[in-house]
C-alpha cells in the first residue's frame, strides 16, 4: 500500500507554484510546509494549498526540524541549491531539487556522493521529460527504430529578454541576469532542459563541447529603483556545438531573444533509418519520416499520436519514487551532474573564442 508524504516547499517564487500544484494533484502528496524569507511570497503560496501559520517559515532550517515534513522541493535561485540539499541529506530527508542542480560540477559531485552513501530518495526537476511526446521520441530512438544515430541539433528559445519594439522597455533585473545568484543565465536556465532532454532521449552523454556566448542588453532596470540600471552578468544566448558518443554529431542552440516565442523547444534527431522531430510550443508533438522510400525520397514528415502510456506528471513521479515504485525516467542527482559536467564545460570553452 502506498504511503502519503508530507512535502515542504523552500523557496515560493513562480517555479514553486507548478509543484504544489503538482502536489495537490498527487493522492501520495500533500503540502507540509512552506518557507521563503519574503512574507508577501510566502503568503501567497499559503494561499494557494490553503496552509496554516504553523506551517509557514522564513527559516530553511527550522522548517527541515520541524517534524512536519517527509520530503522537501528546492525551488529557490540556483545558488541555493547545493547547500539546501545537502542539509535536507544530512537530516536524510528525501529532496527535489529544481536545475540547474548546483554552482559547479565539483560541488554536484559532492552532493551526489553523499546523497548515493546515504541511499536518499531524489528527483532533478527536468520537467520536460514528462512531455509525453519527449517519452515517445526516446522509445523510438532507443528501441532502435532510427537505427545507427548520427546527426542531433536542438533549440530552445523564449523571447522575455527582448526589449518592447515601440518603447525600449525591457524586463527589470532580477535574479536570473545576476551571476552571484543564477551561475549563468540562458545556459543554466534553458540550455540545462536541452542538454538533458537530448542525454534523456539518446540515453547517450556528451564527450565533447565548444561554445559561444554573449549578453545583448548589458544593464537592466533596479526594481523600484526610480530608473537606476544594474548590470548583467550572465549570457543572453548560447551555442553548443559538440559530441555524443558514438559518436553523435550535437548542435544546440538557446535563446532568451527569440522574437514571438513563448517556450519553444525543437529536437531532431537522424538516423541511418529514420528520423524525428520532437516539438513543444502550445503542444508537445512528434513528427517522424521513417522506414520506408516512399516517405524517405519525398522527405515526407508526418505529426504521430503519442500512445497513452507515455504520459507521466514531475510530482507524482517524485512521489513515486518516495513510495519505491518509480519508473526509472526521472531525473536524478547523477543526471544533474551529468549536465552540470556539459553547463561547465560550454562556460570553459566560450571563454576562449576565437575574435576575428
Amino acid at each position: 500500500m502506498k504511503k502519503k508524504f508530507r512535502m515542504g516547499i523552500i523557496g515560493c517564487g513562480n517555479i514553486a507554484t507548478w509543484h504544489i500544484y503538482g502536489i495537490m494533484d498527487s493522492p501520495d502528496l500533500e503540502v507540509g510546509a512552506l518557507c521563503d524569507i519574503l512574507p508577501n511570497k510566502l503568503e501567497e503560496k499559503k494561499q494557494q494549498c490553503g496552509a496554516t501559520d504553523d506551517m509557514c517559515y522564513d527559516n530553511y532550517i527550522k522548517m527541515l526540524d520541524s517534524g512536519k515534513i517527509d520530503a522537501v522541493s528546492i525551488c529557490t535561485p540556483n545558488y541555493l541549491h547545493f547547500e539546501m540539499a545537502m542539509e535536507a541529506v544530512k537530516r536524510n530527508i528525501p529532496y527535489a531539487v529544481e536545475k540547474p542542480v548546483c554552482n559547479s560540477h565539483e560541488e554536484a559531485a559532492i552532493l551526489l556522493e553523499e546523497t548515493t552513501k546515504k541511499n536518499i530518495p531524489n528527483m532533478v526537476c527536468f520537467s520536460y521529460r514528462f512531455k509525453s511526446a519527449a517519452r515517445y521520441a526516446r522509445d523510438l530512438v532507443q528501441n532502435g527504430t532510427l537505427g545507427n544515430i548520427y546527426q542531433i541539433s536542438g533549440e530552445y528559445f523564449q523571447a522575455w529578454g527582448l526589449p518592447n519594439p515601440k518603447t525600449g522597455a525591457v524586463t527589470p533585473l532580477n535574479w536570473r541576469f545576476i551571476k552571484e545568484q543564477s551561475i549563468t543565465g540562458a545556459l543554466g536556465d534553458l540550455g540545462c532542459h536541452m542538454i538533458d532532454l537530448i542525454r534523456f532521449i539518446t540515453g547517450r552523454e556528451f564527450t565533447r563541447v565548444t561554445a559561444d556566448y554573449d549578453t545583448f542588453i548589458h544593464k537592466r532596470p533596479i526594481p523600484g529603483n526610480d530608473g537606476s540600471l544594474g548590470d548583467v552578468t550572465v549570457d543572453d544566448y548560447v551555442n553548443i556545438a559538440g559530441q555524443l558518443d558514438g559518436p553523435v554529431a550535437a548542435n544546440l542552440s538557446i535563446s532568451r531573444y527569440a522574437y514571438s516565442r513563448g517556450n519553444y523547444q525543437r529536437i531532431e534527431i537522424y538516423g541511418d533509418n529514420g528520423a524525428i522531430r520532437y516539438t513543444l510550443e502550445d503542444k508537445d508533438e512528434l513528427e517522424i519520416n521513417i522506414g520506408n522510400d516512399p516517405m524517405k525520397h519525398s522527405h515526407i514528415w508526418c505529426t504521430v499520436p503519442t500512445p497513452g502510456r507515455f504520459n507521466s506528471a514531475q510530482m507524482q513521479s517524485f512521489a513515486d519514487i518516495l513510495n519505491g515504485c518509480g519508473d526509472g525516467l526521472a531525473a536524478n542527482m547523477t543526471d544533474g551532474w551529468q549536465t552540470q559536467r556539459v553547463i561547465d564545460a560550454a562556460v570553459a570553452a566560450g571563454s576562449n573564442i576565437i575574435k576575428l
